[in-house]
């Protein structure tokens, strides 16, 4: 049924990340449910290119040949263009470093930009002069954008606590990550059978904010056990990794398979595993950990957001440990593997994460902004993605 809405989603480009997935895996549930919707990109080639509906349009944004942070910088005329020439309801953006690029677009005209805080306002331990710049950064944003969606409610209280917004709205949605795949294999997970090693899975880009390093120190102590390791993804510290589990006597036992993004492929070495280590110094609200207690596999994670506090403590894990704190974390893995929770304890903690619940929920948000502003019920249809 034709919905009246219509809404463009810039993405940079569909790389490896989370937010990637959020905004095609959005962009192609608009369309199921008859959302006027087009992904704008800059670069429309990359690993998750593949997950994009053929049913979505995607337009490319313009941008000269510089690094990232310039390229979005110095494409702020062309998209601005794109937005007077198509006219969305709403040009939601997939993203941190995107949010304001995409309500200083919409300025000046009907189309109503929604930024997304895809990770922490404030950092673990930032302290002080840079933990105010980065608030007043992001209330600075907040403030031009029609809507900000968060994913925790810290983040939520920290946007709106210093102060009005002037009348912008501060929306938390669910991210939209338990597939139905994931349920499945939850439901078909059989208890764990004794004797094999100890099977153990991280997700994500080796860099150093994923801090994959700490995990690999945590399990250097952990010797006595039968272990294995497999570091799903690919990134810059490959051959540092690689370095330092052998240096740390765990070489055999750590596999990198690189970069999968087949989620059927993803969602089984899910299934696969006895525990998802989660090792990283700051996140927003992290998928791989949303799909792992979908699917019925345990949690270890340091305190990269506050936002995942109360997801474990519903899912009966252990508390998130310290940033960057190899003892600790290897003393949650032993209180992991003491302690498994019930499969179904884990999905029932993430179950509003489900994905076509959640991204009717950005539906819902994204129509009611659109009537807020009065833009098809003033007798002239705005949305024209089509012309």
């Amino acid at each position: 049924m034709k919905q009246d809405c219509s809404v463009a989603i810039y993405l940079y480009e569909p790389g490896d990340g989370g937010l990637d997935r959020v905004a095609i895996l959005l962009a192609n549930h608009l369309r199921l449910r008859g959302v006027d919707v087009e992904l704008w990109m800059t670069r429309t080639d990359g690993p998750v290119a593949g997950l994009i509906h053929p049913a979505v349009p995607v337009r490319r944004v313009p941008a000269p040949p510089f690094s990232r942070r310039l390229s979005m910088i110095a494409q702020f005329p062309a998209l601005a263009v794109m937005v007077r020439r198509f006219r969305p309801d709403i040009l939601y953006s997939a993203g941190n470093q995107s949010n304001m690029l995409c309500a200083l677009a919409a300025l000046g005209t009907a189309t109503r930009a929604v930024g997304r805080i895809s990770n922490p306002i404030v950092r673990p331990g930032q302290r002080g002069l840079s933990a105010w710049i980065r608030r007043s950064r992001f209330r600075a944003i907040a403030r031009t954008s029609a809507m900000t969606i968060v994913m925790g409610e810290a983040d939520r209280m920290t946007l709106t606590q210093a102060g009005p917004l002037a009348g912008r709205q501060v929306t938390l949605l669910p991210r939209p990550t338990v597939t139905p795949l994931l349920e499945r294999l939850r439901r078909q997970r059989a208890a764990r059978a004794g004797g094999g090693p100890w099977h153990f899975l991280m997700v994500g880009r080796l860099v150093a904010q994923k801090d994959q390093a700490t995990a690999l120190l945590a399990l250097a102590r952990l010797k006595h056990l039968d272990w294995r390791l497999k570091i799903v993804g690919q990134g810059p510290l490959r051959r540092d990794l690689e370095a330092l589990c052998t240096r740390l006597g765990i070489a055999g036992r750590v596999e990198f398979p690189g970069f999968v993004g087949d989620p059927a492929e993803l969602a089984a070495l899910m299934a696969d595993a006895d525990l998802l280590l989660q090792p990283s110094r700051w996140e927003g609200l992290v998928a791989t950990l949303i799909e792992a207690l979908g699917c019925g596999t345990g949690v270890v994670a340091t305190d990269s957001t506050p936002n995942i506090r109360p997801v474990l403590a519903a899912a009966g894990q252990h508390a998130p440990v310290p940033v960057g704190d190899a003892d600790a974390f290897a003393d949650a893995i032993l209180w992991a593997l003491d302690h498994p929770a019930p499969a179904a304890r884990l999905a029932d903690a993430v179950k509003e994460h489900g994905v076509e619940s959640a991204l009717d929920a950005y539906l819902r948000a994204f129509v009611r902004l659109a009537r807020s502003g009065g833009m098809r019920w003033r007798g002239v249809a705005q949305n024209s993605l089509s012309r």
